[in-house]
């Protein structure tokens, strides 16, 4: 589980993330991203209802959910992300979604390897 001190949970905080922030896209996963002040850095991720009915995006959550809690001490604690899954993510198993998001964090150039 994603620590509570880590999620992005405000509907205000998701807009200005939107309206403010870079983005970055994979062809599964897209990645909003913005520099932050405040610690601990917060994650929030975004399921569309193209990608499937509730129970589907449910788990397309939950395992982005996971691959993020996995790579928290890789990620840049410097900004504040969004996660916004695209069609066709609900095929992908584990393991490639945390390519598919190690990818992104490279391209924005916010993954830290140790």
């Amino acid at each position: 589980m994603l620590p509570k001190k880590n999620r992005l949970k405000k509907n205000k905080q998701f807009n200005y993330i939107y309206k403010h922030g870079q983005t970055k896209h994979d062809s599964k996963l897209s990645m909003c991203y913005i520099k932050t002040k405040y610690k601990p850095f917060k994650i929030g991720f975004t399921v569309s209802k193209k990608i499937g009915n509730s129970v589907t995006r449910s788990r397309v959550k939950r395992l982005l959910r996971e691959v993020v809690r996995n790579e928290l001490k890789n990620i840049d604690e410097n900004y504040n992300y969004i996660l916004i899954a695209r069609e066709g993510i609900e095929k992908e198993n584990i393991i490639s979604i945390r390519e598919k998001l190690i990818i992104l964090l490279n391209k924005a150039g916010l993954y830290k390897k140790d």
